[in-house]
């Protein structure tokens, strides 16, 4: 069981991962490529998510959406440079998730 079964960003995590996943295969990258940057995103996504501490979580809740929208520009960009000003662009990004 992973560690983040129990956490409600989990689910968003994975709405958001599927629509970005389906652009980044529209746009002609491959699953090995697409999964990697998925990945990436997620562990991104997640270290985020957790580097705040406790007190900050019980002052400022993170939107899971913008959370991912730069977590998922940064695996794009670090895999794809090509692409981080056309698809994988934060307003890009945003666009297909929301």
């Amino acid at each position: 069981m992973s560690t983040y079964d129990d956490n409600p960003y989990s689910v968003y995590f994975a709405q958001f991962a599927n629509k970005l996943e389906q652009h980044l295969r529209k746009n002609g990258i491959a699953c090995k490529d697409a999964d990697m940057i998925i990945e990436e995103s997620s562990a991104l996504y997640f270290e985020k998510l957790q580097s705040t501490g406790k007190f900050f979580k019980l002052m400022r809740k993170h939107d899971p959406a913008e959370v991912f929208i730069e977590s998922a520009h940064k695996a794009i960009s670090r895999h794809l440079p090509e692409a981080k000003s056309t698809f994988g662009s934060t307003t890009e990004i945003a666009r297909v998730i929301h």
